[in-house]
Formats: structure tokens, C-alpha cells, sequence
């Protein structure tokens, strides 16, 4: 399909989807509305009735999206000979168990060596990572020694520490765009052969490549790739597809280096250096692009300890980000009128399929109990929640329920269609997988509602440890 084809078509779903659909949902039950404030209250109405309407636009919105994913993923640039110069940046605070296989790893890139320069950002370790390192032949960058100021917290404090560093001590001129890397991830072997063909041609700011996950085993950390491979696919292809921003990821992104030293860096505020970047580059006049044919491998956490704390801390930034851009952004909005701003928007304020899941599971619980057992659900079930579930907020119409649904078509579709598992193993994984992302998703929950209640707090990064030196069995 053409461009021209696409945008006519995408508009007038658009329109059916997103503006009209919410209307017509929100019709549909407004006879519910009187029995709600009666049982329950205007104060408690109002608010139900904003966070029910927004959450509706928005999954409106991500199912507009979602049926852009679909289909066989086409390049729209052709492979070039190799013109990109790359500075790899791998921020490392003490990873000496993986380090060694990482860098082994980028040893084995197709791209021609002369065209890229390794740099490792030995952050405040106290193990052997500058070690390793430099042993293999790497520069490091040591930020213990203090030669430069630091400048915020955690892995963007570190970058911008070796970003002042190289600055004095190489020619930063001669890269063209900088990537970054974390310590544990391992990469596709023609990972720079496409991003440097798709930049040769599409000439984005920063290109983020597919985000994949070294391991999968476990109940937990198949969930991560679950949700991964569902976002690469509904959110980030079909933004690709569309023309509008994608997200970037924390590692496996590239951005251009004069884009860096025009607009300080590393520099963070919040927790979340990835999202905060990705808008600065929005704001600046930038594109972020996605790159689906080269994949980075990353290690996902497989005990809920470590998990809760790592998603505790996405989620402090990004409601921090969430907050202290919305305005900025409407306002360029509105100045504008370019809806790649309005874009950004509904990605910030986006945590709402957690809830739904959520939602779901309690719906589908309420209506277990009322109709197997409809004497024990009266009289608070059916007399207290019996008006309240004709609302938005408590769904029980069949369009409702597609709503709060919506994310199981995804998941699937993105598990089956990207998840490179040996076939006869992928049908058979298939409901152990959607339970594994259920559970990722309502764990989930929690630390956007912790992440809510304490994203005021920017001061404390948590690292997450890593192990793994090999990708698991597949």
C-alpha cells in the first residue's frame, strides 16, 4: 500500500475508532449515569467518568494502532556499502560477569571494523569490569576517577561522564552517531550493516532496533519477552508504518552524535534517560525511528524481587517524565498543530492496559460468582454493584468487553509472529506464554501505582544484576 493510500485509510479509521467509537460507547451507557450518582456519589463520579473516558480514547487509540502491525514486516530502504562511523557506548557498573561475552559478541559484527569504535563505561565498578576490559583491548572509561563532573544519576550520569571524557581525549566529529549499549545484551551480527543502510536512507535522529531477550525459561522472564514482542510489533512497527515517532528502549538505539552535542548529551532528570531523550529529540524538530530487522538480545530479570525493583524505577520516571512534559508538549501542540506532539502524549500516559487486565480478571471473578452462585452474590454484588457495572468503569456490554480485551489479540499475534521459537514449540507454549504476560502485566500494576505515589523521588538509581554469558535454548 502506498503512502498516499495509508494516510487516506489510517484517517478514516482514525476517525471510526478513536473519535466516533468512544462516542457512541459512552451513549450507549449514559442511562447508567443517574443510578451511579445516586449509589455512590458526584465526587466519586466525576473522577471515574475522566479516567474511564480518557482510558477508553486511549485503548481506542492502541487499537488503531494495533492494526497496523499486522503482516509480513517490509524494509523501505535497500542495504548500502557501509558509510556510517559508530561509537559503541557500553555503560557497565560492575558486570564483570558479562562484560568479557558481550564484547565478544560485538566481536563477531559484519560491519567493517574501521567504521566503529568500542568504548567501555566502567561506572563507579568495584569489581573486575575495567579490568576485563581494558585487558581485551578496549578503551574504558573509568568514571571513579573523577576527572569530570557527574551530572545525575545511574547509566545517563555515567554516558555523559565518558560523553565530557572522549570529547576531550578523541574526535567526537568523526562519529556519526553514537550507540548505546548495555552491558549484558548481545546483538545481531548485521546489526550496524542496518542501521546504517536505514540511516543512509531515512536520515532519523536516533533509530531504535527490536528489542529481544537473551532468556525466556523462566515464568517471569517469558513474560518480559512476551510484552516485548507485542510492543515491538503493535506499538513500534505500527508507528514506523504510520510515520509517526517511536520509543526509545534504554539500550540497542542509536542517535546522532551532533544531535548530542547540540542538546547536552546524556543529560537526565528522571530515572527514565530513554524516555526523557526521546522527547527532547520530539521537541527539538528530531525523528526517532525503529528498525525491525536487526534484533538486540537482552537479559530480562527472572525473580519478582528484582523484577518489581526494575519496573519501580521505569515507572518513577515515567510518570516524572509524564508530568513535567505534558505541558511542554501541548503547547507545542497547539503552536503546531503537528500530532506527532499529541503522539508523545498518549505514550506518557499510556499505563493503562495493566489496569484493564486487571479489570478483566475481577469481571470475569464477578461474573463467575453471579452466575454460578447468584444467591451468594446478593445483596452487596448485585444491589451495590449491580448499577455501577453499567458503566464505563465496570464494563458488562459486549463493545466494553472487546475494549478490555484488546490486549489478548496483540499478545498472541506478537508472540506468533515474532517470537523465534522452533515452530512445533511455539503452538504448545502458547497459553503457558499469555498466563506468563498476564502475571507480568498485573505485577506490573503495582509498581506504576508505587511509581505514582513516589515520582517526586529522581535521586536513586537501582541496578539490576546480570549472569547470563549465552543465549538459552529455544
Amino acid at each position: 500500500m502506498g503512502q498516499y493510500k495509508l494516510r487516506v485509510v489510517a484517517s478514516i479509521w482514525f476517525v471510526i475508532l478513536v473519535i466516533l467509537m468512544p462516542i457512541y460507547v459512552l451513549y450507549s451507557i449514559s442511562a447508567s449515569f443517574g443510578p451511579f450518582i445516586e449509589n455512590l456519589s458526584w465526587w466519586i463520579f466525576i473522577p471515574v467518568i475522566v479516567i474511564s473516558t480518557w482510558t477508553l480514547v486511549l485503548t481506542a487509540y492502541y487499537i488503531f494502532l494495533a492494526t497496523f502491525g499486522f503482516g509480513k514486516a517490509k524494509r523501505d530502504y535497500a542495504i548500502k556499502a557501509p558509510k556510517t562511523r559508530f561509537l559503541i557506548m557500553i555503560p557497565a557498573h560492575n558486570e564483570a560477569q558479562v562484560i568479557a561475552a558481550t564484547l565478544h559478541n560485538l566481536s563477531q559484527m559484519t560491519y567493517p571494523q574501521d567504521k566503529y569504535k568500542v568504548v567501555v563505561v566502567s561506572d563507579n565498578s568495584s569489581d573486575t569490569t575495567t579490568k576485563i576490559g581494558r585487558e581485551l583491548g578496549y578503551l574504558v572509561v573509568d568514571t571513579s576517577l573523577g576527572a569530570f563532573e557527574r551530572q545525575g544519576v545511574g547509566k545517563p550520569a555515567g554516558l555523559q561522564y565518558a560523553l565530557d571524557y572522549l570529547k576531550v581525549h578523541d574526535d567526537l566529529s568523526q562519529y556519526d552517531m553514537v550507540m548505546v549499549l548495555d552491558a549484558d545484551n548481545f546483538v545481531a551480527p548485521n546489526i550496524l550493516t542496518e542501521l546504517d543502510s536505514q540511516y543512509q536512507t531515512k536520515h532519523f535522529t536516533a533509530i531504535q532496533a527490536y528489542l529481544d531477550s537473551k532468556n525466556y525459561q523462566a515464568f517471569l522472564s517469558l513474560g518480559y519477552a512476551a510484552s516485548y514482542w507485542t510492543m515491538n510489533r503493535f506499538f513500534q512497527l505500527s508507528k514506523y508504518r504510520l510515520g509517526l515517532d517511536n520509543s526509545i528502549g534504554g539500550t540497542g538505539y542509536v542517535v546522532e552524535t551532533k544531535w548530542l552535542l547540540a542538546n547536552n548529551g546524556f543529560r537526565s532528570t528522571s530515572l527514565t534517560e530513554d524516555l526523557e531523550m526521546e522527547i527532547r529529540i520530539v521537541r527539538s524538530g528530531g525523528t526517532v525511528g525503529w528498525n525491525h530487522f536487526t534484533r538486540i538480545y537482552d537479559e530480562k530479570p527472572e525473580h519478582i524481587r528484582a523484577s518489581m525493583v526494575q519496573r519501580y524505577r521505569w515507572s518513577k520516571g515515567h510518570w516524572f517524565t509524564a508530568f513535567h512534559n505534558v505541558g511542554p508538549l501541548l503547547k507545542d501542540f497547539v503552536k503546531s498543530r503537528d500530532v506527532r506532539y499529541l503522539d508523545q502524549i498518549s505514550y506518557l500516559f499510556s499505563m493503562r492496559q495493566n489496569f484493564q487486565l486487571l479489570l478483566a480478571l475481577l469481571f470475569f471473578i464477578f461474573w463467575l460468582i453471579t452466575a454460578l452462585t447468584p444467591q451468594m452474590a446478593a445483596p452487596v454484588l448485585t444491589v451495590e454493584l449491580g448499577n455501577v457495572t453499567q458503566s464505563y468503569f465496570v464494563p458488562v456490554t459486549i463493545v466494553n468487553w472487546v475494549i478490555l480485551l484488546e490486549g489478548f489479540l496483540p499478545m498472541i499475534a506478537g508472540y506468533l509472529y515474532d517470537a523465534k521459537i522452533h515452530t512445533h514449540k511455539k503452538i504448545l507454549l502458547l497459553p503457558w506464554t499469555v498466563l506468563a504476560m498476564y502475571w507480568f502485566s498485573l505485577t506490573y500494576l503495582l509498581d506504576q501505582i508505587a511509581g505514582l505515589l513516589t515520582f517526586g523521588k529522581q535521586g536513586s538509581w537501582s541496578h539490576t544484576d546480570h549472569n547470563l554469558t549465552v543465549m538459552q535454548a529455544k
